[in-house]
């Protein structure tokens, strides 16, 4: 849904997109390869240790990535939960290499939307805020400012 609307918004191509996941930092053009696509993990059976050392291993990966390859970029956004492990590593690394990513997540959504998504509460998976109408504008609307479409 994140790459249809890009598409439709004509940002695709003007983007790069990064995951970032318990594999680690993974490019778009590696994401659906193995390693990367085959791994299945479950956050909810996480403990707060579990969490903790994936947030610092990822801190680090973010940071070793983005000491890499930042040159290559104009600049960062993120599109993550305001309340995830990911954000917080990435706004870690962030604030370690003195860079600005601004996260173009929405805080909140309508409930309707997070109904119609998880197909009227049948899935409770909390990364479907990100798959909203609410947040895919605000995704949309925040790269066509930073880009300056």
């Amino acid at each position: 849904m994140i790459r249809r609307v890009l598409w439709k918004a004509g940002l695709l191509d003007k983007v790069h997109e990064v995951m970032l996941t318990n594999a680690g930092v993974v490019p778009r053009e590696l994401d659906e390869h193995w390693p990367y696509a085959a791994y299945d993990w479950n956050p909810s059976h996480e403990t707060p240790e579990v969490r903790e050392c994936y947030r610092s291993v990822l801190r680090d990966r973010v940071r070793a990535y983005l000491e890499a390859f930042g040159e290559y970029y104009r600049g960062f956004a993120a599109y993550l939960r305001w309340d995830s492990d990911s954000w917080a590593a990435l706004r870690d690394a962030a604030e370690t290499l003195g860079l600005q990513v601004e996260n173009l997540a929405a805080r909140e959504v309508p409930r309707e939307e997070l109904e119609e998504v998880s197909l009227g509460g049948l899935y409770q998976d909390p990364d479907l805020i990100l798959v909203t109408r609410s947040s895919l504008n605000r995704l949309v609307e925040g790269l066509k400012r930073l880009l300056g479409d």
